[in-house]
Parts: C-alpha cells; sequence; structure tokens
C-alpha cells in the first residue's frame, strides 16, 4: 500500500532525521555538510520539492533548522592537487613578426592563471570581437589605420559573453524556448516555455564569414562561464517549476543529452533554484558533460584549474508570525551563513565532490582562493544581535571543506570592501571611515595570523598586485558630511608598498573628480589594464566636476560637468603615478550614459595601439601619443544599460 501524501512528507522527515542522528552530529560552524542527496527521477524530484519546501514557503514551523548530512558514496577520484597561480596583469601574448597582427596584445584581466573567464569582447592581436544586444560585431582592428568592420553577425536571443580559441568563437545568449512534452498518464503532447543558454560555436577561419558548427543548450539563464584549456565549463540557474518538475535536459544540437542526477541538500530552504553546470570541448565533437543541483541564489563562483566552487549565502528557515525559539549552542555562533560547493574538473568530466558552510557572507569571487589544495575564504559577518554588530574573518578549508584554520573577528564595525590572496598573504580592505589595509600570514594554513595594518582615508573597490611587493587598490575617496557621516566622493587609485609585511605603506594615491565620479573598474575587475613592459595602466573614467556658481549668496552652489573617457598611468613603484595623457570616448560628455553608450568598459592594447571600448564604439590611440587618435569606429549597440553584479 503507498502511503497518502502527508504520511510519505512525515516519513521523509523522519527518514532523514533519524538517518542523520544515527551517522552525524547536527553540523556546527566547523563540520560541513558531507554530502547531499541524489535525485534520479521526475517523481522523486516532485516528491523532494513537495515534502521539503512547503514548511519554508508558505511559513510553516519545521524542527529541522540545522545542516544535516547524508552519507554518499565517492562519485570519482580527485584530480591531483594543485596550486591555482593568480594573474597579475591581463596576460600580453607574443605572436612573433607577422602582418597580419600585432607581435603581442593584452586579453582578459582574469583572476586565475590558466583559467579565462567570459566577456563580451574579446581579441586576437588584430580582430576584435564584441558583442551587445542581438549582434555580434567582428572588427578589423590592426593596424588601426585600416580599421574597419568585417561582420555584424545576428544572433538568436540575447548575447551575453564571448570566449575566443584560436579560430573559434563561443558566444553565449539567452533565449526562449518552445518544446512539447506528453505529461505521466497523458496521451496529448502540451507546449511548454521557459529559458534557455545557447553556447554557440562558430569557426571564424574566415572572419567576413563566420560559420556556426554546434550549439549546446542548457536550461536556465546565463549566469557565468570559464575557460580551461580546449573545455568551456558555464552555469545557468532558473526557478524549479514546483508543481510539475521534471529532470534537466541539455541539447547538442537538436540531440538530446539526459543529465542523470540532480544534487540536492539534506535540509530544507526557504527558496531553490535549479543550477547547470555543463561543459564541453570548443574544437572536436566531444559530448558534452552536465550536472545539475538544487541550491540557493548563487553569487559567487571561483574556479580553479581543478575544481569550480560555488558559493551563496543559506537562507534561514521561517518559522512563522509570532513564533519564537528557543536558543540552542548552536545559536551562539552567528546565524548568518555562506554554503559553499566543490565539483572537481578535469578535461570536461564533472564531480560533484563535497560542501560545507561559513560564518557570514562573501563578496564576490576574490573572497575565494584554492592553494595546494586548500580554499582560503575571507567573510564579513553581519550579527546584528552581537556587539560588534559587524566583523570578519578569514578562514582556511581543507579538500573536505572542514575548516583547519582561522582568523576571526577582524576590523569590528566594518566590512570587507576588497581582498586579495597572493601566495602565502591575504591583502583585505575593511572600510567604515577609514581604509584599513590588512595584511594576513596564510603561511601556516592551520594558524592564519595578522602581519600589519595601514589606515588611511577612503576605500578600495578591486586590489591588483604590480609585483611581488606593490599593490594596486581602486576605490572611492570619502569625505565627512555635515551630520559626522562619510560619504564617497571621487575615484581613488593607490599604489601600496607592501614589501615590509608588518608595516604597509602608502606610496602615492591620486583621486579622479568629485562626488559622483565613478569607473568600471569599481564594479568588474576586467575592465582593469596593467602590462608593466610597456608601462601603461589604464582606467575607464567617468569624471565628475563641480563647479562653483558665481555670485550665488549660499555657499556650495554649482553646477556639474562631466567627462567620460580613459586615463593612462606609468607606474614607478618608488615614486608612484605618472600620467601619461586622457581619451575621449564619443562625445566625452555627461550625455553619453552611465553603463551604455560611449562610457568606457574595456581597455585593450595591441602593439603600441590603445583601443578603448564602449557599448558604442571603439577608439584606438597612439600609446607613444595619446592625442593622435588612429582609429574611431561606431558600432551596432543596446540601448539598455548593462548591469554588473
Amino acid at each position: 500500500m503507498i502511503p497518502q501524501a502527508p504520511v510519505r512528507s512525515l516519513l521523509l522527515t523522519v527518514i532523514i532525521i533519524v538517518v542523520c542522528a544515527g551517522l552525524y552530529q547536527v553540523s556546527g560552524t566547523d563540520t560541513p555538510i558531507s554530502g547531499m542527496l541524489e535525485i534520479t527521477t521526475d517523481e522523486d524530484l516532485k516528491e523532494y520539492l513537495k515534502n521539503v519546501t512547503p514548511e519554508y514557503r508558505y511559513g510553516y514551523t519545521n524542527e529541522m533548522y540545522y545542516d544535516i548530512a547524508i552519507p554518499m558514496a565517492e562519485m570519482a577520484p580527485s584530480p591531483a592537487s594543485m596550486v591555482a597561480k593568480e594573474a597579475a596583469s591581463p596576460t600580453a601574448i607574443a605572436t612573433g613578426s607577422s602582418d597580419k597582427g600585432a607581435s603581442d596584445f593584452s586579453t582578459t584581466n582574469i583572476q586565475v592563471a590558466g583559467v579565462d573567464e567570459a566577456d563580451f569582447v574579446k581579441n586576437d592581436g588584430k580582430y576584435i570581437y564584441i558583442e551587445s544586444g542581438e549582434t555580434l560585431t567582428i572588427v578589423d582592428a590592426f593596424p588601426p589605420e585600416q580599421g574597419k568592420i568585417v561582420t555584424e553577425l545576428p544572433v538568436e536571443g540575447s548575447v551575453s559573453e564571448l570566449f575566443l580559441a584560436g579560430d573559434h568563437l563561443v558566444v553565449f545568449s539567452d533565449t526562449n524556448d518552445e518544446h512539447w512534452y506528453i505529461p505521466k498518464g497523458s496521451a496529448v503532447p502540451i507546449p511548454d516555455y521557459s529559458r534557455k543558454t545557447e553556447a554557440v560555436i562558430y569557426d571564424i577561419s574566415d572572419r567576413k564569414s563566420p560559420k556556426e558548427i554546434r550549439t549546446i543548450s542548457a536550461p536556465g539563464s546565463y549566469e557565468n562561464a570559464r575557460m580551461i584549456g580546449d573545455y568551456v565549463y558555464f552555469i545557468t540557474e532558473e526557478t524549479p517549476d514546483y508543481s510539475n518538475p521534471r529532470m534537466p535536459i541539455i541539447y547538442d544540437g537538436t540531440e538530446p543529452v539526459e543529465i542523470s542526477s540532480i544534487w540536492c541538500p539534506p535540509y530544507p530552504k526557504n527558496e531553490y533554484q535549479m543550477h547547470t553546470l555543463t561543459s564541453f570541448p570548443v574544437i572536436g565533437s566531444g559530448q558534452p558533460q552536465a550536472e545539475s543541483f538544487l541550491l540557493g541564489y548563487s553569487n559567487t563562483l571561483y574556479v580553479s584549474p581543478q575544481n569550480v566552487y560555488i558559493a551563496y549565502e543559506k537562507q534561514l528557515p521561517w518559522y512563522g508570525w509570532g513564533m519564537i525559539e528557543e536558543k540552542s549552542e548552536r545559536a551562539k555562533e552567528p546565524e548568518q551563513e555562506s554554503v559553499i560547493h566543490r565539483f572537481a574538473i578535469k578535461d570536461g568530466e564533472i564531480a560533484y565532490k563535497t560542501t560545507g558552510t561559513v560564518p557570514g557572507y562573501l563578496l564576490n569571487q576574490f573572497s575565494l582562493d584554492e592553494n595546494r589544495g586548500n580554499l582560503r575564504v575571507a567573510t564579513t559577518v553581519s550579527d546584528w544581535s552581537s556587539d560588534e554588530n559587524q566583523y570578519n574573518n578569514v578562514y582556511v578549508f581543507d579538500p573536505d571543506l572542514k575548516i583547519i584554520g582561522r582568523l576571526e573577528h577582524l576590523a569590528p564595525e566594518e566590512k570587507i570592501y576588497s581582498a586579495r590572496f597572493m601566495g602565502d598573504l591575504l591583502y583585505l580592505v575593511t572600510f567604515k571611515q577609514t581604509d584599513p589595509l590588512f595584511v594576513i600570514d596564510l603561511s601556516n594554513p592551520y594558524q592564519p595570523g595578522l602581519l600589519g595594518e595601514l589606515k588611511i582615508p577612503g576605500y578600495s573597490d578591486y586590489l591588483h598586485p604590480y609585483d611581488e611587493t606593490h599593490l594596486i587598490g581602486i576605490g572611492k575617496d570619502t569625505m565627512e558630511n555635515e551630520w559626522g557621516g562619510i560619504i564617497p566622493t571621487g575615484v581613488k587609485i593607490a599604489l601600496f608598498d607592501v614589501s615590509k609585511v608588518n608595516n604597509p605603506q602608502l606610496v602615492e594615491s591620486i583621486v579622479i573628480g568629485e562626488k559622483g565620479s565613478d569607473s568600471a573598474v569599481l564594479s568588474d575587475h576586467r575592465a582593469f589594464l596593467l602590462d608593466k613592459e610597456r608601462n601603461i595602466m589604464a582606467i575607464p573614467i567617468r569624471e565628475v566636476v563641480h563647479i562653483p556658481v558665481q555670485g550665488s549668496k549660499y555657499e556650495g552652489s554649482h553646477t556639474e560637468e562631466t567627462w567620460q573617457g580613459t586615463y593612462v598611468f606609468g607606474i614607478n613603484p618608488d615614486t608612484g603615478f605618472t600620467e601619461k595623457g586622457r581619451i575621449k570616448q564619443g562625445t566625452g560628455t555627461s550625455g553619453d550614459e552611465w553603463w551604455y553608450g560611449s562610457t568606457v568598459l574595456r581597455s585593450l592594447f595591441m602593439d603600441d595601439v590603445l583601443y578603448t571600448i564602449s557599448r558604442d564604439r571603439i577608439v584606438g590611440s597612439n600609446l607613444k601619443d595619446l592625442t593622435q587618435r588612429l582609429m574611431d569606429i561606431g558600432i551596432k549597440h543596446d540601448d539598455r544599460p548593462t548591469y554588473y553584479y
């Protein structure tokens, strides 16, 4: 006899509690979830969502508050442990002498060496590939005096980002998918509408006539992507259909590739998102691989050459109106936690390995770093029930995502604004009224330690290594308002000397513009360009200058003038920055709206030519004389703003 739905729900709850109580203790801060549930059929998925979710979605009380664990067999042997090396700057690629393109050129500014990051613009030293809206544009950009558009290719859906691999281009786009399926117990097919991501591979050996050679489709909207060697890994996300859930399917062209398993947390959540991690080779016809998993709203992706880490802030259960839970021993720890999942990757193969939790939330991908098989993590805890309210922590996890080292309660009342791991050191910027730059020792993973700190006004949103003993910070300057609060003003660029780890020093700082000034680098590291050999650092800037109103009887009366373009600096590690020039983009005025139009979002170089790129144009300038404009090509663009999270 098959139990009725309420009985099945109760049985599932009891089974999970009994199994976990017998095999594992309730997970605390140091004990990560050691496994996830594996679901293999539509029926199991429907039962899981029905039995685990309703109490939390609609406000019923449930005693299953803590993370619990279900034992599961090891899926696959781990790849050899390697250190994920950080990229010190956008890589300059030397191609040798050629009449077809530049002898060297820059590539995307990435976090981890050997792990390329998708972007809306790529280049190969001769051609620039750029997407906007529903158009892929290929520009013959070198030499710039002969620059011209060679292809404007319509792409189905909304194009997001690109990868370039030799004569192959991968274009990601979001599209609406309509397909037919036959519901269980029916013989009549019905339509189903959903969102899907297409990864379209083009053969661009003839840049004037790209040929579509393969399309890989995955369910959900595009989130993020990486490329390691010839293999692409991309993540999609969608809200599951709670009333009629089905196992995800990816497509190789029109050929369906079924996903055999969905990995689910063994503890209930407020809401789920279905994530699918798909891989495929850019070259060749190898079959795509995929793993799907029910998680929260993921907001942090970190990828090393061997592992994919997906992290998100854990949603606390909702206990219903007016209901009070007694505090347990675990409640003495901060309730705010983030969940981190590790997936092993190798040559397109994907294997779920383990899950852990960490107090607090992660700022972005630079809050994570893999080193000698261990994962280092920097978090901020917002605990308004404590005396400190906010503080910051650094943790070291072993490959099983168990905490083996910790440094906690850094910078009370402040939060992390930027982080950068460099070998055995972590540089951390927190902020409330001043900008403390912390130097943290991670040489002993079991006992992290604080080495030194420097306090200066303002803060850095992005940290970039110049060399082993110098660090560049890009963020905002600040000022105190009339009520004693702190407000951001101009864009601040700082150079730090960290050769003496116990006593870091500021070499020089420059402030560009006034309140309202901004830079794409503050929210997207791919907008940053540094090349030490050519001694150039290019920073896209929207500069706001306040012009006092003459004759006004009121103090502070002013108008604003806006300039948009790129500042170019040289760097001397002993003395600081030297401005080499400024490149205006478009009209360079406030008429060019922020994040689209002529606002500069990227910079790249080919030999002695600096290209500044906005949504509506590509400008080429002579690096030896930045006042000399060599190319200015308008491109089709989508007038809607591009948002970065």
